[in-house]
């Protein structure tokens, strides 16, 4: 299972409540990022982005191994559309997978991406973030061509949490 969708809507959340009910491993790629840069000092933002690359490349290491080994995982990150495609087709190639994408208004997504800033790891360059802030977030609705549901993170889960995952155990909507 795939849980996508840009910043600040709930991807991790909903990704940790899925792995829960489901009885499958999270892996996200802010754990990765963050263990990543442990031993390394802080950067800016072209060094915070280089970092997501080699994040999102373990991200995807690591899944790959997991699902060809025949165990399923949840794997979540804000994967690009254009990107992340081929790496995604060929993982889902290896077992049955569902994307599930989070998504929430712009205004709302900036001002949880603002209430956040400076709570997080310091690999999480909020403030040139905000600075470089993209209200469109088109190019993270990610379709791979297997099961694809959308999820309004706005006040809760619509479809409730019970609905994504019955979508999870079945593929289909």
């Amino acid at each position: 299972m795939i849980v996508a969708g840009a910043p600040a809507t709930g991807k991790t959340t909903l990704a940790r409540a899925l792995g829960d009910a489901l009885g499958l491993p999270v892996i996200t790629k802010d754990d990765m990022k963050e263990s990543l840069a442990e031993p390394f000092a802080t950067g800016d933002l072209a060094w915070s982005r280089r970092l997501g690359w080699a994040a999102s490349s373990a991200l995807l290491t690591v899944a790959d191994r997991i699902l060809a080994s025949g165990q399923g995982l949840v794997l979540e990150s804000n994967f690009r559309r254009g990107m992340a495609d081929g790496p995604l087709r060929a993982l889902a190639r290896l077992a049955q997978t569902v994307v599930v994408v989070c998504r929430t208004p712009d205004p709302l997504r900036r001002k949880r991406y603002e209430a956040r800033a400076g709570t997080r790891h310091r690999v999480h360059i909020e403030d040139a973030i905000l600075a470089d802030w993209n209200s469109d977030d088109e190019e993270f609705l990610i379709d791979i061509g297997t099961p694809r549901l959308i999820v309004d993170t706005t006040d809760g889960y619509s479809p409730g949490i019970e609905e994504v995952v019955a979508f999870a155990r079945g593929g289909t909507r």
